[in-house]
């Protein structure tokens, strides 16, 4: 029997109408990330293929809510480190970090997902300057890549040629987790909205996609396949990501993300992690004296020398883990 194949005509909006990648719900479950929004997680599509060795971090304190304070601030803000696609079953929301950000005056995520210019700025990033996706394969390589979307996903991946190749891996992320995933980020709108909380966020629409344009086309290429590729590992990797989530091993979640990438992750951790968190450090302390504000962004973030919760400690707040 023929496989079914989904063809459009304007493949960014069609796409957008059949994928749930593209929902606006849907968007920040990923990237992040990377995807991972689209960042990502980022991490959970760009960097769950390689297996990590156990690492003790048990000196280091377990927690995902953070306290924010000191350095002039007359009310505390919080600072909660989330994953973008976590399956329904294990999903949940602690009472602590519901706790907090109703007592909170704002909610700030990654980007605005309520900015009515949100689901434009996706369309126009969403596709390649120059080129297209069969440009930066092999024959062979590019049979495998058009044979999984075909097979797998009823895609015809010819339709999506001008795609840029992290807008094609996000799309995997039912694929990698085996469920319709659920998003903090959406359930912490939908809750600061019914509370009539402002919405804002730490970056734009346009500043996240530019900060995955940072990593040049071909080297998503090689991730995409790689994806493809070695689908069960990036399973497998998943799972002991959601395992250290759910233990608020942020600085498990670290080594994960590093461990065998060596001096390949810095090229990643550059464009989707340090440069992203140095430009938001003045958004977030500008919004934290404003207001008493509730902070949700990756947990990739907030760990390291150039994460959050040490580049906020260097410019004089105070950073409490929350039990």
């Amino acid at each position: 029997m023929q496989v079914p194949v989904v063809k459009r005509q304007n493949i960014v909006e069609q796409e957008m109408g059949v994928h749930p990648f593209y929902d606006k719900l849907y968007l920040m479950k990923k990237l992040h990330n990377l995807l991972a929004p689209l960042y990502l997680f980022i991490c959970l599509n760009l960097f769950c293929l390689h297996p990590v060795s156990g690492q003790n971090t048990n000196k280091k304190p377990k927690a995902l809510l953070w306290e924010i304070s000191g350095n002039g601030l007359a009310k505390p803000s919080y600072l909660f480190g989330t994953i973008h696609a976590i399956c329904p079953d294990v999903f949940v929301l602690p009472d602590q970090v519901k706790a907090k950000l109703q007592t909170s005056e704002q909610l700030a995520l990654e980007i605005d997902m309520d900015d009515p210019k949100f689901m434009s700025a996706i369309q126009q990033g969403a596709l390649m300057s120059s080129g297209g996706i069969r440009d930066l394969y092999t024959e062979e390589q590019y049979k495998v890549l058009h044979s999984y979307f075909t097979q797998t996903m009823h895609i015809d991946i010819s339709q999506l040629d001008k795609m840029k190749p992290f807008m094609l891996n996000s799309m995997l992320m039912m694929q990698m987790t085996d469920c319709q995933p659920e998003s903090y980020e959406q359930t912490l709108l939908t809750l600061a909205k019914a509370q009539g909380k402002e919405v804002i966020g730490v970056e734009t629409v346009q500043e996240q996609i530019k900060a995955f344009d940072n990593i040049p086309y071909k080297v998503q290429a090689e991730m995409l396949l790689e994806s493809v590729t070695e689908m069960d590992k990036a399973k497998a990797n998943y799972k002991k990501m959601v395992q250290l989530y759910l233990a608020q091993d942020l600085y498990g979640l670290e080594e994960l993300l590093k461990e065998d990438y060596k001096g390949e992750y810095d090229v990643f951790e550059d464009a989707l992690f340090t440069q992203r968190n140095l430009n938001w450090i003045p958004v977030i302390a500008r919004e934290a004296k404003a207001k008493a504000t509730f902070f949700a962004v990756g947990a990739g973030h907030l760990t390291g020398e150039g994460g959050i919760l040490e580049l906020l400690r260097q410019k004089g707040y105070t950073l409490t883990p929350v039990p």
